[in-house]
């Protein structure tokens, strides 16, 4: 794991399970929840920071599905290098995707643990893809529905972030089934890596 001052870092999941397991440990003293989907990590993440001023780092715990064409498989623990928003239907064309400015955030990666590039969309797909729906996105490796929201914050304060992701499940129509038999024990896992470092 990356070193990190515990007094100006803040850990943080999208829901419990993510970090309960860190959550009252003496060794991490700013552990907190901060909802499911981009924009409500973006506003949570907004409010603590203007309530914490000390915190000088940002490291994410959740879980993601990799893409079929990834060369990343579920049941890994992974850290990606940056995070894009990139709507499905707007590449299936039945929706047109809204701007993000910029387009893509940097993400501080833990060498430690494989790297991509992590797409962070507003809803969880459930289409069936084989292949890349447009040819840019080959470069998207896995999906995740925090990662975007809370970046764009942190950029604001010029905080970076740190984001460990547990593998999940491949994305597509059993995603949600495959997620939920895995995430509990995955991230038990990775929040052990914590505790044991």
């Amino acid at each position: 794991m990356l070193p990190f001052n515990p007094e100006q870092t803040l850990v943080t999941g999208a829901f419990e399970g993510e970090v309960n397991l860190l959550k009252n440990h003496p060794q991490f003293p700013n552990v907190k929840v901060m909802g499911i989907g981009n924009l409500e990590q973006a506003v949570q993440l907004f409010a603590y920071l203007n309530l914490n001023p000390q915190i000088r780092k940002i490291v994410f715990l959740g879980s993601c599905g990799v893409y079929p064409w990834s060369e990343t498989k579920p049941n890994t623990i992974v850290s990606p290098n940056s995070v894009c928003s990139w709507e499905l239907g707007a590449s299936l064309g039945f929706a047109k995707q809204l701007p993000n400015t910029p387009e893509t955030f940097p993400l501080l990666r833990d060498p430690m643990f494989a790297s991509g590039i992590c797409n962070a969309p507003t809803c969880i797909t459930l289409h069936t893809m084989d292949s890349p729906p447009e040819e840019n996105w080959k470069t998207l490796s896995f999906e995740n529905l925090e990662l975007f929201g809370l970046t764009k914050v942190a950029n604001e304060f010029k905080i970076p972030v740190t984001a460990y992701l547990a593998v999940t499940n491949t994305v597509g129509p059993k995603g949600s089934t495959e997620w939920a038999n895995q995430w509990r024990d995955l991230s038990n896992k990775l929040q052990g890596y914590f505790l044991s470092a």
